[in-house]
């Protein structure tokens, strides 16, 4: 249902927790449903048989950001979906829209991409995902460029 001129904006934001690796059929039932949702995910090369191919995973595990109309929208009964987070007063926690909008310009920003050297070389790569190298939770191989990748003797999938 649309939202009439200088009425407030139903939708509240809240965080679901899910079963582990459901996030994306979790964000996909609740898509389906017609709930708005947000599921950044971290795009970086892997390699796989002396081959670089793109990988994907959620930037936070086991978590899906949701906006809800609770009038028109009820997120019940989907598979994967453990519980949603509670607030101090025992309901739902509601997150401040304007975080929420924050965190889908960085993704757009390409913030949680590795792969976007390889177009552009002279970005340089973003502090979260030098950070995820630093300290092992991906190796620098995700980050390289084509040519440095060929410097090390990788090969390449046609994927990006």
């Amino acid at each position: 249902m649309a939202q009439a001129a200088g009425e407030p904006n139903p939708v509240r934001w809240h965080a679901a927790v899910t079963n582990p690796g459901c996030e994306l059929s979790v964000r996909d039932a609740m898509a389906r449903r017609g709930v708005d949702t947000v599921l950044p995910m971290l795009r970086f090369w892997r390699v796989q048989n002396r081959k670089r191919i793109v990988a994907e995973r959620p930037l936070m595990a086991r978590v899906v950001l949701f906006g809800l109309d609770p009038s028109t929208q009820n997120v019940a009964g989907i598979y994967g979906l453990e519980r949603i987070v509670r607030g101090a007063s025992d309901r739902w926690a509601v997150l401040n829209q304007g975080e929420v909008q924050d965190l889908r310009m960085r993704i757009l920003r390409g913030e949680f991409d590795a792969t976007l050297r390889d177009s552009h070389p002279y970005i340089e790569v973003p502090p979260l995902i030098r950070h995820l190298v630093a300290i092992g939770a991906l190796p620098y191989s995700a980050t390289c460029t084509h040519s440095a990748a060929k410097r090390l003797g990788l090969k390449f999938k046609e994927v990006a």
